[in-house]
């Protein structure tokens, strides 16, 4: 399984998950996960920067509708670019998105699916970032009931 958003790793991660996949000639499932970051704090804005897309944004209901299913094609969309990479290697592939908290969301489906490994990316956020929102890696290392592989941001001015 490999767990994907829209971070400047994702590419790094998914050719990580795609040469597994290969030596082992496993199914790659793909997971992507919708966050309700306003959940953590209503003026957290920069959702984006750490691959979240706040669901709740104190729109209008019916607008918050139609951003959730704008962002649920577009994440459709993206994800099956990601398969059809697979497919053409021979990989059998298929892809959800689910929404929640990142970490748990994670860890669920990797049992759900009896996934083994996980693979996903870890950024180097600052300290107050982390406290905001968290680890995802560490949440999902410390839970799953499998081996992860964590991919590093070796770039450290990415985020700056």
């Amino acid at each position: 399984m490999v767990a994907i958003n829209h971070s400047p790793l994702t590419s790094i991660v998914f050719n990580r998950a795609l040469n597994l996949a290969q030596q082992e000639q496993a199914k790659l499932t793909l997971l992507h996960w919708l966050a309700d970051l306003t959940a953590i704090d209503p003026g957290f804005q920069s959702g984006g920067t750490f691959g979240f897309y706040p669901i709740n944004t104190g729109l209008s209901q019916s607008l918050r509708e139609e951003t959730l299913q704008l962002q649920i094609e577009q994440a459709k969309t993206w994800l099956q670019e990601y398969c059809d990479r697979a497919t053409v290697l021979n990989i059998s592939t298929e892809y959800q998105h689910h929404f929640g908290e990142p970490g748990a969301t994670i860890s669920s489906a990797a049992q759900e699916w009896n996934a083994d490994p996980i693979v996903l990316s870890r950024h180097d956020h600052s300290a107050i970032a982390e406290f905001f929102v968290g680890s995802v890696s560490n949440h999902v290392v410390d839970r799953a009931n499998c081996s992860v592989v964590v991919i590093k941001d070796t770039n450290p001015d990415r985020d700056k």
